[in-house]
């Protein structure tokens, strides 16, 4: 093999995880544990019958915007505490004289638990006014009170804001929006240590109040709930806590929380992170002389190998597989595009004519190798026959006459074949596996091919970002110019080395065709950006 090519690919064991991505951690399905179903892969939460879903950050955490101003502004220990005893004070509001009272279950099992026991927005606006300032006292009794609770009073559609205004007695800021912007930026993520912490608060006034009940065996849990976040191991209780915060919520989220997100969206203005970026053009890290000693290497070879056959398929498509991933190679390099998405689309079409080369080679049948030809000339003749078909002038990319001539090249076309299907009946998934080359497919197809196909996620990757107004709850706005993608040319330059390997052992010589160099890329220049600005708004 080339130099650079010698190591040995790494698979993950069938169902394994790789121990050195920054995501081993996370509780992820593997591809194993999808369930087929027709032409979808399903995972094994979406297998759950009458599964429905439930958002923290859309529907839920807007009721808690009380206890996430003060998570914002306090510090933990400050707000934990302001918690415990909110929970106290209010356990009263829940509590029934008879002990066998529970949260009744709507009839309909799919429904599941319509939970009211919450100290939210929506129960703030129901208790009385008595009720009210025993809550409202204990927040306030801390110095920073005041001003984590006064953006409360930015929100137009807040149930009983009314009473809010009356008990604070003063006129918002503008200052007090960036304070609700980074309160709820701590609590999108309904994993984040806020989250967990608000949503603690909700399960322990459910089990405080009585609302709840547990078998004797639950205890130890119970008690770690009651002393968190100071017992236990955190790394089981708190996703225990959010385990149980979810069946503790409102079945329907309330009409205001919709209103809300408008507000804050209209209100705030958007922040774009790429504002002000241009197109940067990083300089090739392949080294243009070596790659033009390949392909004379390439010529060279071919030049000796070549018989008193009119046609040799077998020689014609291995040189020219190999001669056509250079050029994709020298496009890449030369022209600045490795960083680009056409660099992605090339990179794409080089997997495939690498696995399409390693499968011929692994067959090395005259059959196959003729099939490979004959099937690319059916190829042109049929588009060549569509051109006859078109009124009008032609696309300006295609050149009839070189249709026709390689449609003829061969055998006069009104014997060649047109095959509508795949040119070994097979595809390329199935080529790769039959070959040993699954680990190129795997590596460079599935996500390369968004590329080309355009769909979500390559658009998405490129022309979108992501606003920095967490109230704007992580929206997508247009980028200035579409992004800088990772190099291609280091895969690029592997896939052709190993093409290069592969028509060695093919055509064997003394005289052996040196490796693509790839060194360290030079610095980029970067293109002014003339194209429209984005607004400052949405």
């Amino acid at each position: 093999m080339s130099k650079g090519t010698k190591k040995k690919r790494k698979k993950a064991g069938k169902g394994g995880r790789r121990k050195d991505s920054r995501f081993s951690s996370l509780n992820i399905s593997s591809i194993d544990q999808h369930k087929r179903a027709g032409s979808k892969l399903v995972p094994p939460l979406a297998q759950i019958p009458n599964m429905t879903t439930s958002s923290w950050s859309d529907h839920h955490m807007p009721e808690m915007l009380w206890a996430v101003l003060l998570a914002g502004v306090l510090e933990r220990r400050h707000y934990l505490d302001v918690l415990r005893k909110v929970a106290v004070q209010c356990r009263s509001w829940f509590l029934r004289e008879d002990d066998d009272s529970v949260e009744e279950q709507s009839p309909d099992p799919e429904v599941g638990l319509n939970f009211s026991i919450i100290v939210d927005q929506t129960k703030l606006a129901e208790v009385p006014d008595e009720e009210f300032h025993d809550f409202i006292k204990i927040p306030l009794a801390h110095p920073l009170g005041y001003a984590a609770l006064r953006p409360i009073l930015l929100i137009e559609d807040l149930p009983g804001i009314a009473r809010w205004k009356r008990y604070f007695d003063a006129e918002p800021t503008e200052h007090d929006w960036n304070t609700l912007a980074r309160a709820i930026a701590n609590v999108l993520d309904h994993q984040s240590e806020a989250s967990t912490d608000i949503r603690w608060f909700k399960v322990i006034v459910a089990i405080i109040s009585g609302r709840i009940r547990f078998p004797a065996s639950f205890a130890e849990r119970l008690e770690e709930f009651r002393l968190f976040p100071d017992k236990g191991d955190m790394r089981s209780v708190r996703p225990s806590i959010r385990s149980m915060e979810m069946s503790l919520r409102r079945n329907d989220p309330a009409e205001w929380i919709e209103r809300f997100w408008a507000q804050v969206l209209r209100d705030t203005v958007c922040i774009d992170p790429s504002e002000g970026e241009g197109y940067t053009f990083i300089e090739t890290g392949i080294d243009p002389n070596t790659l033009s000693a390949v392909r004379d290497g390439v010529i060279e070879k071919f030049r000796r190998n070549i018989r008193a056959d009119r046609v040799d398929a077998r020689l014609d498509s291995a040189f020219g597989l190999v001669l056509y991933a250079l050029g994709i190679l020298e496009e890449i390099g030369m022209h600045r595009i490795h960083t680009r998405i056409v660099g992605a689309v090339a990179l794409r079409s080089l997997a495939e004519v690498s696995i399409t080369l390693h499968y011929l080679a692994k067959t090395d049948s005259l059959e196959m190798w003729q099939s490979y030809r004959v099937y690319g000339a059916g190829q042109a003749k049929l588009a060549f026959l569509k051109t006859q078909q078109t009124h009008g002038d032609l696309p300006n990319f295609i050149d009839e006459s070189t249709l026709y001539s390689i449609a003829n090249e061969d055998v006069w076309q009104e014997f060649l074949n047109i095959d509508v299907g795949h040119w070994a009946s097979s595809n390329l998934r199935k080529l790769a596996m039959d070959s040993g080359t699954k680990d190129i497919y795997d590596n460079y197809y599935d996500w390369s091919s968004s590329y080309i196909h355009g769909n979500w996620a390559a658009v998405r990757d490129t022309n979108f970002v992501t606003c920095h107004n967490p109230l704007h709850r992580l929206h997508r706005i247009p980028r200035v110019a579409h992004r800088s993608l990772r190099s291609v040319e280091p895969d690029a330059v592997k896939l052709v080395n190993e093409m290069i390997d592969v028509l060695e052992r093919l055509f064997p010589s003394d005289e052996i065709i040196p490796p693509v160099a790839l060194g360290e890329p030079e610095a980029g220049t970067t293109a002014p950006n003339t194209g429209r600005q984005n607004e400052s708004s949405c």
